[in-house]
């Protein structure tokens, strides 16, 4: 009876003595504020961090300056719709004085190979970073691009929690457009070229025009002809600026009807980008 007693309390002061442990084990801050961190509007950001669908305070005085000179501070802009700065789709967007130039860096492969508390830490940076109050009605590509080309102070602009959407978006919601089509650069930044081929690559042309049916139809038509982007039709926008439209499908086209797929796949835009490939099913 004694023994049965003693490995009852035994037990008993296991049990206590795990929970404790438990109750009281530290949670990396860092960890945490990823794990609660929100891709989808990190997407939306990352398009245009002011956006009415981004959770961007509306009535914050800094909206009038961004604004008047939306392209510096933009994400997209500098670094493009794939990531790929200067080095990929972008390769040709030469600065101008209402936009600055192209990033060197390849955004998407700093998310997959940095930690989420490094990348944090480089968009959280102050020093050599542009202000907000910096005049760039000066700006010009030639003469004057020194505080133009730096990246703006996010921290004057976002808060963490927003900042951490934006991490979120680089390790998880960064699509890689090698997988969806291939493309050859000819040249250098900033009058280089850019030849796409291959849209959808290995993808199922029969999966993604149902898919197409299921999401798409309504608005664009059932062949994309209904509405016209920018001259051209569901079928011809794909195939010339495949680096654009992953994102828009993605992330939705800010300031229309069209809303973001936020759990549309890899697999499920390969699949959409072959069957918009089709010239016949598609055309231009």
């Amino acid at each position: 009876m004694k023994t049965i007693k003693l490995l009852s309390a035994i037990f008993i002061f296991a049990i206590a003595f795990t929970s404790c442990t438990f109750d009281d084990k530290e949670i990396d801050p860092a960890v945490e504020a990823f794990n609660n961190a929100d891709q989808a509007n990190g997407g939306i950001l990352y398009d245009k961090f002011w956006a009415e669908e981004s959770d961007f305070d509306q009535a914050n005085p800094v909206k009038a300056t961004v604004n008047a000179k939306a392209d510096f501070f933009r994400c997209k802009q500098c670094h493009g719709w794939d990531g790929l700065g200067n080095k990929g789709a972008y390769i040709n967007r030469a600065p101008k004085t209402s936009r600055p130039n192209i990033s060197g860096l390849n955004l998407f492969e700093m998310g997959q190979t940095k930690s989420a508390q490094e990348l944090f830490d480089d968009l959280s940076k102050t020093s050599g970073r542009r202000s907000i109050a910096t005049d760039l009605s000066t700006y010009d590509p030639a003469t004057n691009n020194t505080e133009g080309d730096k990246m703006p102070n996010l921290t004057e602009l976002l808060t963490d929690a927003q900042i951490w959407d934006l991490v979120k978006f680089m390790k998880e919601g960064m699509m890689d457009v090698r997988e969806l089509y291939d493309a050859t650069y000819t040249g250098t930044y900033p009058t280089g070229s850019m030849a796409i081929s291959n849209v959808g690559k290995n993808g199922n042309a029969t999966n993604g025009k149902n898919y197409y049916n299921s999401n798409c139809a309504s608005c664009h038509g059932a062949t994309g002809t209904t509405l016209v982007l920018e001259g051209m039709t569901a079928g011809k926008f794909t195939r010339t600026k495949a680096n654009e439209v992953q994102h828009k499908v993605h992330y939705g086209q800010l300031g229309s009807s069209m809303k973001g797929a936020f759990s549309i796949t890899t697999a499920q835009m390969k699949d959409l980008y072959k069957a918009l490939a089709n010239e016949t099913d598609f055309p231009n």
